[in-house]
């Protein structure tokens, strides 16, 4: 009895609660369909969308570079003897001919005295020989002493004379060992740290040779590396294939001809059209961050083939830039900003794309191996329910479609991306086409949609207290290295709700 009971009681609550559901559904049917009897009252999903852009951009090949001084110097100690005193300042920036250290002189004051009398004396008896040799030739005239007295005479002027030679050189070495007791910069740089102190005895043998050492840093040299492909691109864009193009051509026509004019021909790596030392270059140095920057605001040029040939195992060649170093006062001292040894950033303009189509990296979705894009145009759209059914207003009749904003997928080649996070697009969208930026996880191709711009999108963010999405011109800058592009796209917490 009581098993009947039960069973009676739960079906009586399942058919309640159906009778609760269907009407639940009935009213929110009926409300839909009244909500949707207005097209324009639909609610739509937001998204962000921007048009498609179109400008010049100037493509570039990026390496990786370190500084090299532009000259050094060792300031070695050319003769012996005790370190008295010391000119300049460790670190410091000397300019060419400014006194850097004196090693004791008396010794070599002596040393010059003693050459310069011994001079003397030579010169005395030259002039002594010489009499004996003027006598000498007027005796013989006159046939008072014999022919070999007098070859006598003259061989003794000749000796006096060498002698007189012997010991110019002597007091010439003697100066010179007493001016190098005073060293002086060769060159204008930033020096080392002495390495020998005061009071030491040098000598231009052994471990005390080298007193310092100075680097010239202005302007400073930028060794980088390219490979055989952007060797090449490079070339073309200095000319040499139009160049390698008339040597081909006037070989031809030499080789035709019995006449060798090798000479008037011009080698196609020679001129200003084959060589690299016209191409400039842009260089960006690493932040305190040890983070190398975007911002190649040192302009430079290439000077030289550092190689002489590429290299076999990585497939590279080097080659060497030039730049100025800017001079910074610091604390009262003045130093160069850039150092030697610096890691730094090479862009290396190669290439001028007209009128390149350009969109933002963070809107392009991939599909297998196809990248695609989704677009927003005003089209017909008529309204569905979840389940992809026509609506009905109240009377039961279809929602007529409207003209709204609808999303498509749009298939397309892209091209390079620019560090400014641009890629060209090669083919597949159009200048001033609008396409979606964010939002792209809450919509589906077809789905009616309600785009604001990215200029509104960054102007409720500043308004909510948010960080605005960079609206920025694309510079004409270009990454060596493609991006890969995610399938999708990572939403902020903080998009525009639906």
């Amino acid at each position: 009895m009581n098993f009947r009971v039960t069973k009676n009681l739960a079906k009586s609550l399942f058919f309640s609660g159906l009778l609760l559901f269907l009407a639940a559904q009935s009213g929110c049917g009926q409300k839909q369909a009244q909500s949707s009897s207005d097209p324009t009252k639909i609610p739509r999903t937001e998204v962000v969308i921007d048009h498609v852009g179109q400008e010049d951009v100037q493509l570039y090949i990026y390496v990786e570079g370190r500084t090299v001084p532009y000259k050094s110097v060792d300031i070695r100690a050319r003769i012996s003897g005790y370190l008295e005193q010391l000119f300049f300042e460790s670190g410091g920036i000397v300019k060419q001919g400014d006194r850097l250290a004196l090693i004791e002189q008396d010794q070599y004051q002596v040393a010059l005295d003693a050459a310069k009398a011994e001079l003397a004396v030579t010169e005395a008896k030259a002039v002594l020989a010489k009499a004996n040799l003027d006598r000498g030739r007027q005796l013989v005239e006159s046939k008072t002493i014999a022919i070999e007295e007098f070859q006598s005479r003259q061989a003794e002027y000749q000796t006096a004379q060498a002698s007189v030679e012997l010991a110019k050189t002597s007091v010439r070495r003697a100066e010179l060992d007493l001016q190098y007791t005073d060293m002086t910069a060769p060159i204008t740089g930033k020096t080392t740290k002495n390495l020998v102190d005061i009071g030491n005895y040098v000598s231009p043998t052994g471990n005390q040779a080298v007193l310092l050492s100075i680097a010239q840093m202005d302007p400073i040299y930028i060794d980088f590396f390219i490979s055989d492909r952007q060797f090449i691109d490079l070339k073309e864009r200095l000319g040499f294939r139009e160049k390698f193009n008339d040597a081909i051509k006037n070989l031809n026509e030499t080789t035709n001809q019995t006449e060798n004019n090798e000479s008037e021909n011009e080698s196609p790596l020679s001129g200003d059209s084959g060589s690299v030392d016209r191409g400039t270059i842009d260089i960006a140095l690493s932040t305190g961050a040890n983070v190398l920057t975007a911002d190649f605001s040192l302009r430079g040029k290439i000077v030289a083939l550092v190689d002489n040939q590429i290299t076999l195992n990585t497939g590279q060649i080097t080659l060497r830039g030039e730049i100025r170093n800017p001079l910074l006062r610091i604390n009262g001292r003045d130093d160069y900003m850039i150092y030697p040894g610096q890691i730094c950033r090479v862009r290396i303009p190669y290439e001028m794309v007209k009128n390149a189509v350009l969109i933002r990296e963070e809107a392009i979705q991939t599909d297998l191996d196809t990248k695609y894009v989704l677009t927003v145009s005003k089209e017909m759209f008529t309204p569905t329910d979840q389940f992809n059914r026509p609506l009905k207003d109240q009377d039961g009749n279809p929602v007529p479609a409207y003209e709204t904003d609808v999303v498509k997928r749009r298939d397309i080649k892209i091209g390079r991306l620019l560090d400014t996070q641009m890629r060209i697009v090669l083919d597949g969208l159009k200048p001033d086409e609008t396409y979606i930026v964010k939002g792209l996880q809450r919509v589906r191709i077809g789905m009616a949609v309600a785009p604001i711009t990215l200029d509104e999108y960054n102007a409720r963010r500043a308004a909510e207290g948010g960080t605005a999405v960079k609206k920025e011109k694309s510079e004409t800058k270009e990454e060596p290295k493609e991006s890969p592009t995610t399938e999708s796209t990572t939403e902020s917490t903080t998009e525009p709700q639906q």
